[in-house]
């Protein structure tokens, strides 16, 4: 059985064995649970903290994200900073059931970022849109979007790593470039959107769309409890959501952030 169908297993357990304590976790839009693993797809986003050649060097710290992001069918990775590109390039070296699409360079200092995306066989890439090449000017990090289909689901993800003393500004920005497009839409990543940098209780940006990471979930290894990386999805996705949590085996030294994902059904558009 491979790391996909493991996965997917635990998180049906505990959907069936916890389901209370799960629902009010993640506010799941549905409870069904589809019989067939193979349509449901898992979605996952770490902000790795300064990954650059000298976390590429570590053979142990390798091993540890290889472990804990094998088994998602896509996975982004954020702030990576490598004008070199080799640690991108190794760390893709302990996917071999993955490829990846990486974003350019971005940021308005000395400080570049890039977001890497990498996907199965099972997910055929329709479009690709790096949206630095517009936004440069006014952002210092402007999402990626990847338009993506998986059986019979067709979904259009923007990952995005805003700027924590410009969250409210970068957010609108967002909103701007997604407009009202019809189809199911994801935001995900390290959006800052919380504590001193944003305030979560009122929501400004995303009104009607339904934040899957909610406010009560820590996302960062720090010991205040902050909801900085989110998962937000528009109501045509809620159709095909299952459920969504953390993975908080995280150490200083492996990032500060957490990891995030969903899983969602590929049963219908």
């Amino acid at each position: 059985m491979d790391g996909k169908h493991l996965i997917l297993i635990g998180i049906m357990l505990l959907l069936i064995n916890f389901s209370g304590c799960i629902d009010e976790l993640t506010q799941p839009a549905t409870t069904t649970v589809p019989q067939d693993l193979d349509s449901m797809i898992s979605i996952a986003c770490w902000n790795l903290q300064i990954f650059g050649p000298s976390k590429a060097a570590n053979i142990s710290l390798l091993n540890y994200y290889a472990e804990n992001l094998a088994p998602y069918d896509i996975f982004i990775i954020q702030e990576i900073r490598d004008a070199s590109g080799t640690a991108i390039e190794t760390l893709s070296t302990y996917f071999p059931d993955h490829d990846y699409i990486i974003s350019a360079r971005a940021g308005q200092s000395s400080s570049k970022e890039q977001y890497a995306f990498f996907y199965t066989s099972e997910v055929t890439i329709q479009e690709v849109i790096d949206h630095q090449q517009y936004y440069q000017d006014t952002m210092q990090r402007p999402p990626l979007q990847v338009i993506l289909t998986v059986n019979n689901w067709t979904a259009t993800i923007y990952t995005v790593h805003t700027q924590p003393d410009r969250v409210t500004e970068d957010l609108h920005i967002v909103e701007d470039i997604i407009g009202s497009p019809t189809g199911d839409i994801m935001v995900i990543g390290d959006l800052n959107a919380d504590g001193i940098y944003y305030d979560e209780d009122t929501l400004q940006h995303f009104i009607e769309w339904q934040w899957v990471t909610s406010n009560m979930i820590d996302t960062t290894v720090a010991p205040s409890n902050n909801t900085y990386d989110r998962i937000i999805i528009n109501q045509e996705m809620s159709n095909n959501y299952l459920s969504s949590g953390i993975m908080d085996d995280v150490t200083t030294d492996q990032s500060d952030h957490y990891l995030v994902y969903g899983i969602f059904s590929t049963d219908h558009p």
